[in-house]
């Protein structure tokens, strides 16, 4: 037997507040409500169509009402969509069909996709990612004044508009790459689901990565930072340590140093995935780096390989806000001019290591990039002395 969709509409009993949309599912004679995240005012509702009254004097409103009911016509095209998939597998519930909704509704807009994307991101631990997509979901959404839009409505003058938007408001050119990139991705991923087609609204965008202030520090500042004394600011000591450890393991991210457990170390090797991109990597455990592991061993919890969790609510979001302020304390303890962070002891590594020969093809393996290009990225100028040095080695030909 088909199911059968149909809108209701539910007036609030506070005067002056809107009521709220439901979508009702019959199937096998059973009823299921599901609430939609559109609300509108008793007068907006006409009884005798069970649908949005668009007849409405405010001209502003009813521009409003006619994006209302194009979610609404999308959100039950998505169920038409996902029951025809519940018929291929065989019999179904009207539960089953109202739960798989929930997990798959993005009402046809543009937000709703993303939230739900973001969801999956922090299911799978990519709790970075996930906040790098909502951050460049809140810039568009500022730039819509709120407003959501339809996966068909995103075209290439949209985003050419708000890409200007974005740099006529002062911010760098490399935050507005990042945001485009995003948001790509998560519009290739809705054309994927069949959600949308392709209208490759991105193209003709700055999506690169311009040349930065790099953010590695020298060898020297590495030998200063393992002698400071820190003896009497034990939350300041083991900020440097795991700066250091950070360092020591070629650069391991925050997060994935905050995560390794006991179980990650094999046969003398530290055995992990990376969260970003899900590869494994293996470092070798060096002295400097089981002295440090030695020296926690007695603070940490549960089977946590350092102490950067201290209970079982703690998130490595706010960890890591505590960690880079310290290392801003130590930083003003060595005098530096630009401040330490968790990203510089990668920086660091993967300069250091060029500047003592190691070629990039072995830098970019060891920190567990896709290729070289994100490893140049990464990379601090050598300096004209450097290059002089290799010029005249190179032309010295007696």
């Amino acid at each position: 037997m088909p199911t059968s969709v149909k809108i209701k509409f539910s007036p609030s009993k506070i005067r002056g507040k809107e009521g709220v949309i439901y979508l009702q599912l019959i199937h096998n004679r059973k009823i299921k409500l599901i609430r939609t995240r559109f609300g509108i005012f008793s007068n907006e509702w006409d009884e005798n169509a069970q649908a949005v009254n668009l007849i409405i004097d405010s001209p502003e409103r009813t521009n409003q009402l006619f994006a209302i009911k194009s979610g609404l016509d999308a959100e039950i095209h998505q169920i038409k969509e996902l029951t025809r998939l519940l018929e291929m597998k065989g019999e179904y519930s009207v539960g089953e069909l109202a739960e798989l909704y929930a997990n798959n509704s993005f009402n046809g807009c543009f937000f709703p996709f993303i939230d739900f994307t973001v969801n999956q991101m922090r299911k799978a631990g990519r709790n970075k990612s996930s906040t790098v997509l909502l951050t460049a979901k809140r810039s568009f959404e500022r730039f819509r004044a709120g407003q959501d839009i339809l996966l068909t409505q995103l075209d290439n003058n949209l985003i050419q508009k708000y890409a200007h938007w974005i740099q006529s408001s002062g911010i760098r050119k490399n935050t507005l790459s990042c945001y485009l990139r995003t948001l790509r991705a998560v519009y290739n991923q809705a054309v994927k689901r069949g959600l949308t087609t392709q209208n490759f609204p991105f193209a003709n965008t700055y999506t690169g990565i311009d040349k930065t202030v790099k953010r590695a520090v020298n060898e020297d500042v590495i030998i200063r930072l393992k002698n400071l004394d820190l003896s009497e600011h034990p939350a300041l000591a083991l900020a440097r340590d795991l700066f250091l450890f950070s360092f020591y393991m070629r650069g391991i991210s925050f997060v994935d140093m905050a995560n390794l457990q006991k179980t990650n170390i094999k046969n003398g090797y530290i055995v992990y995935l990376r969260s970003k991109t899900r590869q494994m990597l293996t470092v070798k455990i060096e002295p400097c780096m089981q002295e440090i592991i030695a020296r926690y061993a007695h603070q940490t919890i549960d089977d946590y390989l350092l102490p950067v969790y201290t209970s079982h609510n703690c998130d490595n979001t706010s960890q890591l806000r505590n960690h880079n302020r310290r290392l801003k304390r130590i930083s003003e303890k060595l005098g530096l001019e630009k401040p330490l962070s968790s990203y510089v002891s990668r920086h660091t590594w993967a300069t250091i290591a060029l500047r003592r020969g190691v070629p990039i093809e072995v830098i970019s393996e060891g920190m567990g990039h896709e290729n070289e290009s994100t490893t140049r990225i990464y990379l601090a100028s050598l300096g004209q002395s450097v290059v002089d040095k290799a010029n005249a080695e190179v032309i010295n030909l007696e």
